[in-house]
């Protein structure tokens, strides 16, 4: 298999693991009774993650813990894709 097939695969698997993170972060929201549509999440990922950034913060003093993992599988997705574009590139 090809390396750049092999690193796109895991960069859409890293997308898909950051959308259900998001999923569980506008769940949360609603739980606290704010307005968050879980299948909304992939046009509002953005503006759940600040909000639920800002709502810990205040409730806990710290960022909540779904916030991080988002981030974190948002990022790894990036760095693969970039990582199989240059691949198939180079």
């Amino acid at each position: 298999m090809d390396m750049a097939l092999v690193l796109m695969l895991v960069a859409v698997g890293c997308a898909l693991i950051s959308v259900g993170f998001g999923i569980a972060i506008a769940n949360d929201l609603r739980a606290r009774g704010l307005k968050a549509n879980p299948l909304m999440v992939r046009w509002m990922i953005f503006r759940y993650l600040s909000m639920y950034k800002r709502v810990t913060l205040e409730e806990a003093g710290k960022v909540g813990p779904l916030y991080q993992r988002c981030s974190i599988a948002s990022s790894f997705a990036a760095v693969f894709a970039v990582a199989g574009i240059l691949t198939k590139v180079l």
